[in-house]
């Protein structure tokens, strides 16, 4: 983890598994501690999990409990847990939520699961098997924040983090979801809430609860999490007008790329930056691509009015394979609208295959990257949309390779972390260096060859005279020397 970060409590145990036989003393009862101090209860473990007996627990964890009929309230401070003996479904303060272990009665007594209690009231959990033992521990001198977060739909997130802002120093703090809780521990102070990320993903969703708030010490706070649905309202239908059930609708901008996560049909994108944007790019929830795609513009003006943001899915018009490559390549395709030439996309190819939705126009396609050497080919080939169909050739031969070379000075031995270039008569051929090793296509012409180093800050170095290729082989041996004095 990054050094800003700081690190920050461990997030509750959601189960506490049954150890084998070799690592757990099973002739000795399982003991429960409370920061330190052996509580009186025995706890027992019914299909792999720790449970808890209700009052007698609840007593030491200054928890009061009450039934009405088969249902138990236990409070404790500002948290409410109601729950049913048998019933995969808990309310912690009014949030309802499933769960894998629930309540048992054993010989008349109430038990209920560790990971309940533990989740519920903000503990953090330490399993010791080897003596045992279950540790309950409070936030101490600190203070711990915890919860449960939904997506738009009101759906736990499974997987994902929590980002807490420190309001005065600007510090964030990171903890992982699990199973839909959260658990952060931190010091005194005043926070808020950044947002948080789903699954794997680098994009982070701001939340509804954006307002500061102040954690004392020894304090155990509760707090819910759901989307932020300011912004922008964007709505996504495929071509039949029925919403897309979960996706990310994606656009790029001279900042980088903005993700916007789709939840039955809709989002909100937090952005009013002035300028012309297309939506361009729709992968399913998990990040993988999908079988349709988009191509939206829109327009954001000096006042902050926005054109529409209701986005059509379509079934990919532009479908092909780029011949001659090289399985196990990622490609991309480079293309930009004749009429508005500043208006550039870019389609991925993995293995060379494409399949993409443009709307009816006039584009031209540039060029052709291949990431396997970091080279792009030139194209300029036009390609013509008219009534959704694809009216041009795409067809289109990847050249080979033909230069396989070193890269190296005289005085540092091999080159690495930049571009070599071949440079003549106004075209550029330039591939990655790597340990010293590059792979290039350059036809035939004669070229100046100059390195460019951008890792470990940028420098610059030429060979000393031009080189020739004909009949695609350079007229001199291909473990380049380049001379610094």
């Amino acid at each position: 983890m990054s050094s800003w970060l700081k690190r920050i409590g461990v997030l509750l145990a959601l189960t506490i598994l049954l150890v084998p036989a070799a690592r757990a003393n099973a002739s000795q009862p399982l003991t429960l501690d409370i920061d330190g101090g052996k509580i009186p209860v025995s706890p027992i473990i019914h299909q792999g999990s720790v449970y808890l007996p209700l009052r007698s627990a609840m007593e030491h964890l200054a928890a009061k409990v009450t039934l009405s009929g088969k249902m138990i309230l236990i409070q404790r401070g500002e948290t409410n847990v109601m729950l049913t003996p048998g019933q995969n479904s808990v309310s912690i303060n009014g949030e309802t939520i499933s769960i894998l272990t629930p309540p048992i009665v054993v010989k008349n007594s109430t038990y209920v699961p560790l990971r309940l209690v533990a989740n519920a009231f903000g503990y953090e959990v330490v399993y010791q098997p080897s003596a045992n033992r279950v540790l309950l521990r409070t936030p101490g001198n600190q203070a711990v924040v915890y919860g449960i977060v939904r997506n738009v739909e009101g759906e736990v997130i499974q997987q994902g983090s929590v980002e807490l802002l420190d309001v005065e120093s600007g510090t964030p703090y990171l903890a992982p979801i699990r199973n839909g809780f959260y658990r952060i521990t931190a010091a005194p102070n005043t926070y808020r809430f950044s947002g948080y990320r789903e699954g794997n993903s680098v994009n982070i969703q701001k939340v509804e609860q954006q307002h500061a708030f102040t954690l004392n010490a020894g304090q155990t706070a509760f707090h819910k999490l759901s989307p932020s649905q300011s912004g922008l309202k964007i709505t996504l239908r495929d071509e039949a007008g029925l919403p897309i059930a979960k996706a990310t609708a994606a656009f790029n901008t001279s900042h980088g790329r903005v993700d916007v996560k789709i939840h039955g049909g809709v989002g909100y994108l937090d952005f009013m930056e002035q300028g012309t944007f297309t939506f361009d790019e729709l992968s399913s929830a998990d990040g993988s691509l999908t079988d349709l795609d988009i191509f939206h513009p829109f327009t954001i003006d000096e006042d902050g009015v926005v054109s529409s943001l209701d986005i059509v899915a379509h079934t990919p018009n532009i479908i092909g394979q780029i011949s001659e490559e090289t399985p196990g390549v990622y490609g991309n395709l480079s293309y930009c609208s004749t009429r508005e030439p500043a208006h550039c996309h870019v389609e991925g190819a993995p293995n060379g295959h494409y399949a993409f939705y443009l709307p009816d126009g006039e584009y031209l396609w540039s060029s052709y990257y291949d990431s396997s050497i970091r080279q792009h080919f030139k194209v300029d080939r036009t390609v013509l949309v008219n009534g959704e169909k694809l009216q041009s050739d795409m067809q289109w031969t990847k050249p080979q390779i033909n230069i396989h070379g070193t890269a190296s000075t005289n005085e540092d031995g091999p080159l690495s972390g930049g571009y070599i270039g071949f440079y003549g008569k106004g075209q550029e051929f330039s591939a990655w260096v790597e340990n010293g090793q590059f792979n290039c296509y350059v036809p035939d012409g004669v070229y100046t060859v100059r390195y460019e180093q951008f890792f470990g800050g940028y420098s610059s170095i030429e060979l000393d005279n031009k080189v020739t290729v004909t009949n695609g082989k350079l007229d001199i041996p291909t473990n380049l020397i380049f001379f610094i004095s």
